[in-house]
């Protein structure tokens, strides 16, 4: 049972909401439990916000969210243009600093089975196991 979501929103933080709520639908589409659902709503939303104020600095970008469920994992890819930023490597656990920066992709792993970066961070890929 392979499905797939995608959608294609322009990089201005008031369109990250619906987004997000694209990403939690598709997930309770898949099968995913309300508590799960809330979990993938909150790590995406982090990562398109992440997509808004890091990777893409113009109004005129475009972020593309990109989900595919296999029967047994979600997994959900925001690819946002523009030069990115200093991703964290995949084994480094992130903790927030001082001011609350990094906080965002603290969250996407906590809720997360996986998260990874790629393109120096303009791509994040989040996976939940159903």
């Amino acid at each position: 049972m392979n499905k797939h979501y995608r959608a294609t929103i322009t990089s201005d933080i008031r369109n990250v909401a619906k987004a997000r709520e694209g990403v939690a639908d598709f997930a309770l589409d898949c099968g995913f439990a309300k508590e799960a659902v809330a979990d993938v709503r909150l790590a995406a939303g982090e990562a398109l916000s992440n997509a808004v104020e890091h990777v893409t600095r113009t109004r005129s970008g475009r972020i593309i969210v990109d989900c595919s469920f296999d029967g047994s994992a979600l997994t959900v890819a925001i690819h946002g243009g523009g030069p990115g930023f200093p991703a964290p490597s995949d084994q480094v656990s992130v903790q927030p600093n001082d001011r609350g920066r990094g906080f965002g992709i603290f969250l996407m792993r906590r809720l997360m089975d996986e998260v990874s970066f790629a393109r120096n961070g303009a791509i994040v890929r989040l996976r939940r196991r159903i």
